[in-house]
């Protein structure tokens, strides 16, 4: 007595079959496209400096609220609306009739968050630059 091969073999194939044609083949979802700048790979003489970054720094005030200070600047605000007002304020963007400022809304804004302070002020702090119509907005690593 032998056992029927060809029936299994059938079997293996059909669903070897399915699988193949039922298989989702998408891309990795660590990759990100990217889209590298296009040139001739010379350097021109037109070098400009960076830009000086306005720092917006976020300290704990206890166990729920933190502090909101922009470097350089003695006016800190008491919220995260009187932030989104006073960034518009420093704002240069003469489009928008913004003129007395001395930041143009592609500078660099930084948020700098203290060890302590929680995720919802940072993003707050995110939402007030948005708001101001910033368009470069970074984090700082967490400092102590």
């Amino acid at each position: 007595m032998q056992p029927n091969l060809s029936a299994m073999i059938d079997v293996i194939f059909l669903l070897l079959i399915y699988f193949v044609t039922t298989a989702n083949f998408t891309p990795d979802e660590g990759a990100l496209t990217v889209k590298l700048p296009q040139g001739t790979g010379k350097t021109t003489q037109d070098l400009t400096l960076p830009q000086r970054p306005l720092n917006i720094v976020l300290s704990p005030a206890g166990e729920v609220e933190c502090r909101i200070r922009i470097e350089g600047y003695p006016q800190a605000p008491a919220g995260f609306a009187e932030l989104a007002t006073l960034l518009v304020q420093l704002q240069y963007d003469p489009e928008r009739g913004r003129s007395s400022g001395a930041f143009k809304p592609d500078s660099p804004v930084v948020i700098r968050p203290k060890a302590g302070v929680r995720w919802q002020h940072v993003a707050n702090a995110f939402n007030a630059a948005v708001r101001a119509r910033y368009t470069n907005i970074n984090f700082a690593q967490v400092s102590k």
